[in-house]
């Protein structure tokens, strides 16, 4: 009411999907054309990195402060994943990875464990999740079935052990963007932003 121009607001707001995967065992975190939320939250914020990381908060989406962090990508996501890698390391974190991944992330001078993929025998990836010793997982796929296949156990296993986890770059940069601001975050009541639009 009374608005005749675009507003832009003088904060940053990022919404979320929510999805009850815990709720369905079986079923794959990779979101296809299928999926349909439960619902939505917002994070809102004065910068982009306190917006998100107040999204995946209200998702419940826990994001991690410290330990190990899995990476494994496809092949044209390589020279990504080193920059979020750098980040990660930046962040006092340790990286493993498979060793395609890890691979192109050490060419870079980036310190990474190599880790076995479970068809490459134990200890592997699996063994670590469960175990409790991965804190965040970052791995992307292409569509192909089997690579599907072969990756749905570390996502599977991450959903029961609840893990944070992301299956893109984009997703996997935001969070590191965010982790680097976690102590930052600040309470706004719905009546400050509003009077921010005066």
């Amino acid at each position: 009411q009374g608005i005749s121009k675009e507003v832009i607001p003088p904060y940053y707001s990022v919404k979320e999907a929510v999805f009850p995967f815990i709720k369905f065992p079986g079923v794959d975190v990779i979101l296809g054309p299928e999926m349909k939320s439960t619902g939505e939250v917002m994070g809102v914020g004065d910068t982009f990195a306190e917006a998100f990381v107040k999204s995946q908060l209200a998702a419940s989406v826990k994001l991690p402060k410290s330990g190990k962090v899995f990476v494994s990508v496809r092949e044209e996501d390589k020279t990504g994943a080193v920059e979020v890698a750098r980040s990660l390391v930046g962040l006092g974190f340790s990286v493993v990875a498979t060793r395609g991944t890890a691979a192109a992330i050490e060419a870079a001078g980036v310190a990474v464990t190599v880790v076995n993929k479970v068809a490459e025998g134990r200890p592997h990836i699996l063994d670590m999740i469960k175990n409790g010793e991965i804190s965040l997982i970052i791995n992307t796929v292409d569509s192909r079935p089997s690579v599907m296949r072969d990756s749905y156990s570390i996502r599977h296993a991450a959903l029961q052990g609840r893990v944070t986890y992301y299956t893109t770059l984009a997703g996997a940069r935001a969070a590191c963007i965010g982790m680097q601001h976690l102590a930052e975050l600040q309470v706004y009541d719905v009546q400050s932003l509003h009077r921010r639009f005066n």
